[in-house]
Order: C-alpha cells, then structure tokens, then sequence
C-alpha cells in the first residue's frame, strides 16, 4: 500500500461516482448524505483508490 495521496476532481453521474482516472466505469453508489471514505477498485483501468468523500461541506 502507498502513502501518497492524489486529490483530484471527483465526477459524480446519476448519483454514481465515476472513476477519476479512465472516466468509463461507475465504481460507487453515493449514499444520500453524500458521505463515503472507502477504498474502491475500477475493473476497467485495474487500480484501487482510497475515496474521501463529504459533500455535506460542498453546500
């Protein structure tokens, strides 16, 4: 496991967050707070990513 960390722009599609690096696979369902710290894998582009995400702050 790596300690970088890479913030980035996160697209959000239809309540689906899309993966930020090959932007073709749907890897996570967002809840309805909006609140998600997870790691996720994208079968399509084969990396795992560690999501912060709060958009309860985004307001």
């Amino acid at each position: 496991m790596r300690n970088e960390r890479e913030a980035g722009k996160i697209v959000i599609k239809d309540g689906w967050v899309i993966c930020p690096k090959c932007k073709t696979m749907k890897l996570l369902r967002l809840s309805p707070d909006g609140k998600v710290k997870a790691y996720v894998y994208c079968r399509h582009c084969k990396q795992e990513r560690y999501l912060d995400i709060d958009l309860s702050l985004s307001q």
